[in-house]
C-alpha cells in the first residue's frame, strides 16, 4: 500500500473514531502569559492540572492571539473575527448584536451553550447563548462545576468557562501553600528585585488558582462519563499584566498558551509547532460538531492539525492593537521566523495598561531607570519615540528586544525580508478593511501615562461595562 492509500485509510479510521457531536469546554484565563505553566517549561509554577492535559492532549507552540486586550480579544475568539472587523476593536465596547457567535450554529445543531465567569461582550450578544451566568469567586470560577452539573442530559454542550485569574490587583490568599520568591522566574524584560519576585509571584499565585478549577471541571466531566468525548480547550486573552506584555503585539503580548485534549483525534503529549491563531477556534469547533460554517469567520479550521500536528495551517498570523486605556493603532504580522511591527503613532510611549502602571514591577522600573540601574532591554520600555516599523527574530529573540531595522548594519536579506513582512501585513489590512482613520479620530486617552489614574472628564468607552 503506497502512503497516500495509507494516509487516506488512517484519516477515515480518525474520522469514524470522532463523537458525531462532541461536547466542548473552553477555558480562559485572563492575563496569563503563554509559558507561565508547567506545560510549557515553568520549573515551578503549580500548574498540575494543565500540565495533566498536556500530557494526555497536544500543546501548540506557536498560538497567536488577534490582540491583547481581554474584551476585543474575547469578541474574537467567539465571532472568528478580527477585532477590527467585530465593531468592538477596543477594550470595553460591546459586541453589536449584529455580529454572529459561533454558538448559533452550534445551537441550531441541538447544542446547549453556557457561558460562565467573566463575560466582557456586552448586553446584545447575550441571547446567542441558552445561558450566561457572570460571576462567581474572587477568580470568576466558583459556578463552572454547578452548571455543569446542572446541564440539560438530553443535549451536548458547549461551555466557555471564563475566569478572571490571574487579572490584577493581587491578594494573597489565591492558594494554599502559595508560591514563594524562589519559585519565580524574572523574564530579562524585568529587573530581578525582591518587589518584582513578590508581584509575580502574586501573579503565579492566581494561575495557580485558576488551574484548581480546571481540575475540579475535569474531575466533573469524569464522573459525569463524557471526558473522553469533551473537546477541551485552554487559553488565555492576552499577556501578562505586567510592562511590555498585555496590550502589546509582542511575543510577550500576543503569544498565548493553547492546549487540546480530545483523544479521538489527539495522541497523548504531541505537539504541534505550526502557527494556530485564535480565530481558528470557532471554525474548527463548528466543524467539530458538524454545524454549518459561518460566512462571516475569518479564521481556518486546524481539525486536520489535531490529526497530523505537522499540518501547516497558516504561514502568517496577524495581531492588532487599538484603545486599551490609551490611544493606540499597532499591527503586527508573525511568521515562522519573524514578527513585524508597525506602529501609527511611534511619539507615544509603549505604556503598559493602567493597572500595570500602578503596579510594584512598573515602580521598580521607575526607580531604577532614574538610578540608572536597568537594562538596555528594560529601557526599551521608556524608549520615545517608539520605533514605527521593527522586525524580530522571533525564534533567537523571544522576548523581540532587537529590532533588526535598526543599526547601520541592516543587511539586503533583511531589507528583503522586511519588505516581504510589510507586504503581508498592507494585505491582510486590504483584505479585511482596515485603515488607520488618523490620530484625531482614535479614541484619545482615558488615563494617565505617568500615575494610571482616571483622567477627569474623559471616559473610557463604554466604562459601564466592568472589567
Amino acid at each position: 500500500m503506497n502512503r497516500i492509500a495509507f494516509s487516506c485509510l488512517l484519516s477515515l479510521f480518525l474520522t469514524s473514531a470522532v463523537f458525531a457531536e462532541p461536547n466542548f469546554v473552553i477555558f480562559v484565563a485572563d492575563d496569563m502569559a503563554w509559558d507561565d505553566c508547567g506545560a510549557y517549561g515553568h520549573p515551578s509554577i503549580k500548574t498540575p492540572n494543565m500540565d495533566k492535559l498536556a500530557r494526555e492532549g497536544m500543546r501548540f507552540d506557536r498560538a497567536y492571539l488577534t490582540c491583547s486586550s481581554c474584551s476585543p480579544s474575547r469578541c474574537s475568539m467567539l465571532t472568528g473575527r478580527y477585532p477590527h472587523s467585530t465593531g468592538a476593536a477596543e477594550l470595553h465596547l460591546p459586541l453589536p448584536a449584529t455580529q454572529t457567535l459561533f454558538t448559533t450554529p452550534l445551537r441550531e445543531q441541538g447544542y446547549y451553550t453556557a457561558a460562565v465567569g467573566k463575560w466582557h461582550l456586552g448586553n446584545a450578544v447575550v441571547p446567542q447563548f441558552d445561558l450566561v451566568k457572570p460571576g462567581g469567586g474572587p477568580g470568576g470560577e466558583e459556578h463552572w462545576v454547578g452548571v455543569l452539573q446542572n446541564r440539560p442530559k438530553d443535549k451536548p454542550f458547549f461551555m466557555w468557562l471564563a475566569a478572571t485569574d490571574p487579572h490584577r490587583g493581587y491578594k494573597p490568599g489565591a492558594i494554599d501553600p502559595p508560591h514563594t520568591l524562589a519559585d519565580v522566574r524574572v523574564p530579562p524584560i524585568f529587573p530581578e528585585t525582591s518587589e518584582v519576585k513578590k508581584d509575580l509571584a502574586l501573579y503565579y499565585d492566581e494561575i495557580g488558582r485558576f488551574d484548581e478549577y480546571i481540575g475540579k471541571v475535569v474531575d466533573e466531566l469524569d464522573k459525569q462519563g463524557v471526558l473522553d468525548e469533551t473537546f477541551i480547550l485552554v487559553i488565555s486573552d492576552n499577556g501578562r499584566p505586567f510592562p511590555r506584555c498585555k496590550t502589546t503585539v509582542l511575543e510577550d503580548g500576543v503569544k498565548t498558551p493553547f492546549i487540546v485534549r480530545y483523544p479521538p483525534l489527539v495522541q497523548p503529549g504531541s505537539v504541534c509547532s505550526s502557527l494556530v491563531s485564535t480565530i481558528d477556534i470557532a471554525p474548527t469547533v463548528v466543524e467539530l460538531a458538524g454545524a454549518k460554517q459561518l460566512d462571516s469567520f475569518q479564521g481556518k479550521t486546524f481539525t486536520q492539525t489535531l490529526r497530523y500536528p505537522e499540518t501547516i495551517r497558516h504561514l502568517m498570523v496577524y495581531s492588532e492593537h487599538n484603545w486599551h486605556d490609551y490611544r493606540a493603532f499597532e499591527r503586527s504580522v508573525c511568521t515562522e521566523r519573524y514578527r513585524y511591527v508597525r506602529n501609527w503613532i511611534p511619539e507615544l510611549p509603549l505604556t503598559p495598561p493602567a493597572d500595570a502602571v500602578q503596579s510594584p514591577t512598573y515602580d521598580e522600573m521607575k526607580r531604577l531607570k532614574e538610578a540608572g540601574k536597568l537594562t538596555e532591554a528594560q529601557l526599551s520600555l521608556f524608549k520615545q519615540p517608539q520605533p514605527e516599523e521593527a522586525l524580530y527574530d522571533v525564534l533567537n529573540d523571544p522576548h523581540c528586544l532587537n529590532n533588526l531595522l535598526e543599526g547601520d548594519s541592516v543587511t539586503e536579506e533583511i531589507r528583503q525580508i522586511h519588505y516581504q513582512h510589510r507586504g503581508m501585513l498592507t494585505q491582510w489590512q486590504s483584505d479585511t478593511q482596515d485603515t488607520f482613520p488618523g490620530i484625531d479620530k482614535l479614541t484619545p486617552d482615558g488615563f494617565d501615562r505617568v500615575t494610571g489614574k482616571r483622567i477627569p472628564g474623559v471616559a473610557a468607552p463604554h466604562p459601564s461595562l466592568k472589567k
